[in-house]
């Protein structure tokens, strides 16, 4: 037990130094969360995703030269419903419109932007729920939960950005917990990296990304396109138990 035990939290130590140094030179050093700087035309919006290749090249790392058992995947128990769920953004976006600064279709700037923050969180839960949590298996679902939220709160260096008090920062915490814990939820049921990045969505439209700060100002109007994605995607994880209940109950038994 104590060997499996160090050999789990070295693994963990390699995969959070490898994102925690990619997040420090793309959000420190190099700015890629100041909303002023949108790059060279609208394609200056990928720059923005050097900060989520931590989580990303950290995960795949480990799994390549360690071999960890893996029960997550990026598709899990039903890979085409997790597709699906990820394509969820860019249909509302490309519905509602997006005005954006460089002449291009609100609507299909709307699209992109939606493509956008959902590969950008497919970068992250592939190291957050896709390795870390899947890492901790076997612990308690709270615990494990926890946890992951406690590393991804460091790992977004808020502390060293700007002047901002203990209790922002408190609040920062307690946010990142809390959506590491509906995130995880929905990690452990359907296996799939890419139901938990859709659900990261959620948090990163409502508070954590100056591109929809940037964009999309208004507080209620986030709040209105968040509430439409939870909607189908809470239809679309009913589905995806509803299929995974047949499929147990049609398993011949052992």
């Amino acid at each position: 037990m104590p060997k499996r035990f160090d050999r789990t939290w070295i693994r963990i130590a390699i995969y959070y130094a490898i994102a925690l140094g990619i997040s420090y030179l793309a959000r420190v050093q190099w700015g890629t969360s100041d909303p002023a700087d949108a790059g060279p035309g609208h394609w200056g919006l990928f720059r923005h995703l050097l900060s989520g290749f931590g989580p990303f090249v950290g995960a795949l790392l480990v799994w390549a030269v360690f071999r960890p058992e893996r029960r997550m995947s990026f598709g899990g128990t039903f890979p085409i419903m997790g597709v699906a769920m990820l394509a969820v953004p860019a249909f509302v976006l490309g519905i509602a419109g997006v005005p954006n600064i460089f002449g291009l279709d609100a609507h299909l700037f709307g699209i992109e932007i939606g493509l956008w923050i959902a590969l950008y969180a497919v970068l992250e839960e592939t190291g957050w729920r896709g390795y870390l949590q899947d890492e901790l298996y076997g612990r308690p679902a709270l615990l494990r939960y926890a946890i992951v939220g406690v590393f991804w709160y460091f790992w977004h260096f808020t502390y060293l950005l700007g002047d901002n008090s203990l209790g922002t920062e408190a609040v920062n915490l307690g946010f990142l917990v809390l959506a590491s814990i509906g995130i995880g939820f929905v990690a452990d049921r359907t296996r799939s990296i890419f139901a938990a990045a859709a659900f990261h969505v959620v948090g990163n439209v409502l508070m954590t990304s100056t591109e929809f700060r940037t964009f999309i100002p208004t507080s209620s109007a986030r709040l209105t396109i968040v509430l439409v994605c939870v909607a189908v995607w809470l239809i679309m994880l009913r589905l995806w138990a509803m299929r995974d209940k047949r499929i147990r109950a049609a398993a011949p038994a052992a």
